[in-house]
């Protein structure tokens, strides 16, 4: 049997530690600063709730500016005023 096959449906390959952070996410041509509420963060990602429109969709290449510096990363996945970011290997 199959390591993955022993872990419950909603395992993740890292535990979500919730947070309520401001953030930016910067996108676009011009990269344009859109402000984002941080939901939760890890080294290999973060989900985050928009408070305005932002026209990304999977795949596109953003930069999530944290108070810690700023981390390249894709849109992971979309759902309504959330997205889901992989941040780029360091």
């Amino acid at each position: 049997m199959a390591a993955s096959a022993d872990l419950p449906p909603d395992a993740r390959r890292l535990p979500r530690p919730r947070v309520a952070m401001k953030g930016q996410l910067l996108h676009g041509i011009h990269r344009e600063a859109a402000d984002v509420v941080i939901r939760n963060l890890t080294e290999g990602g973060a989900k985050v709730r928009l408070t305005s429109t932002v026209n990304a969709a999977t795949g596109d290449r953003l930069v999530l500016r944290l108070p810690t510096g700023d981390r390249p990363c894709a849109v992971a996945w979309k759902s309504g005023d959330e997205i889901g970011l992989r941040f780029d290997p360091a």
